[in-house]
């Protein structure tokens, strides 16, 4: 068995809406990958990691499955939980080339609502949805989890014609593009992406496990109907990068 090496573990606990238990397979994640607990090394038991974080063992265990289901660690009965080899890590992301394979990526994400209803529209989103005549647009703001882990923090607008045709009761925790194409009547097919870096705002920060001001992925989408016009804008910050791989072809 090896013997985990010698460095400094930040094990600074966040107080907020991020769970404890996806913080600490933060923790633990980035010092495997860092090399501190290298692979066929054993983690401290529950009980040491309990005390450690000042949490309970179910806790300390939900984070280990975390771990587990992304290839990181196993168990072993009667032994102890042990750090896999780097072949085993599921740290790489579906490629992508066509919003099929977007949504189907989104089908393995659940989206969870914090906040939603109208409000008043601004030049850029007007811009973006190509309705300068309205002063108010439809938003849902919320976070995207994959993997018992928040990924992203979202912002979707919709023109106010195709908003206010939504009953906030039908919508629940499944990809929201089909949802909204079902419930607002409307018809996705293209979407048009730009990718820049940004800060975490307070919000940001907060659902996403960050201090305010590190850096994120931001990513602006504006989705088209057939006739190419703006039926969603999408402002989408996230925490480790894009969760996807995009792959261009030649045509």
């Amino acid at each position: 068995m090896r013997r985990p090496k010698a460095g400094i573990e930040s094990d600074k606990l966040i107080s907020g809406p991020m769970p404890l238990y996806y913080q600490i397979a933060n923790i633990i994640r980035d010092s495997i990958m860092q090399g501190t607990w290298p692979p066929d090394s054993q983690l401290p038991t529950e009980n040491v990691l309990a005390q450690k974080y000042g949490v309970s063992r179910p806790t300390i265990r939900n984070a280990k499955d975390i771990l587990a289901e992304e290839g990181f660690v196993r168990s072993i009965k009667g032994s102890g939980c042990y750090v896999k080899n780097q072949k085993a890590w599921k740290n790489q992301p579906p490629t992508v080339d066509n919003l099929n394979d977007i949504f189907h990526y989104g089908s393995k994400m659940s989206f969870k609502i914090h906040q939603c209803g109208i409000i008043s529209s601004t030049e850029e989103i007007n811009q973006k949805l190509k309705t300068p005549q309205d002063q108010f647009v439809f938003q849902i703001k919320g976070v995207r989890w994959y993997q018992g882990r928040p990924i992203s923090c979202v912002i979707y607008y919709l023109p106010y014609q195709f908003g206010s045709r939504i009953p906030l009761e039908s919508l629940d925790e499944n990809p929201f593009i089909p949802q909204l194409e079902k419930l607002a009547g409307i018809k996705v097919v293209e979407g048009t992406q730009n990718i820049s870096l940004g800060r975490a705002d307070n919000e940001v920060a907060k659902h996403l496990g960050l201090q305010e001001g590190d850096a994120v992925i931001t990513v602006k989408t504006v989705y088209v109907d057939e006739n190419q016009q703006p039926v969603e804008y999408l402002i989408t910050h996230y925490r480790e990068g894009l969760p996807y791989s995009i792959r261009v072809k030649r045509y």
